[in-house]
């Protein structure tokens, strides 16, 4: 079983820790949600979309795209 989430961080001194904004079971549901907060009229510093996925009963992170605000697109994070 697959699943994404997606957290943004904010530039914000006193709230720059990552905030979860939802979890989607597609890819494509996911990137629409991580656009929308970043075509929002305050975008956050940084959008992470990460990918789940169930192993040996328990989930791991296999897969990350993440953009900033200086950004124009996601990019895959190497791992």
């Amino acid at each position: 079983m697959t699943f994404f989430e997606v957290e943004y961080t904010s530039d914000d001194y006193y709230d720059c820790y990552p905030h979860k904004v939802g979890i989607y079971p597609t890819f494509e549901k996911a990137m629409e949600k991580a656009i929308a907060l970043s075509n929002g009229e305050n975008p956050p510093a940084e959008i992470d979309i990460w990918q789940w996925e169930l192993a040996k009963n328990e989930y791991n992170t296999t897969r990350n795209w993440h953009k900033n605000r200086h950004d124009d697109d996601f990019k895959e994070v190497a791992k």
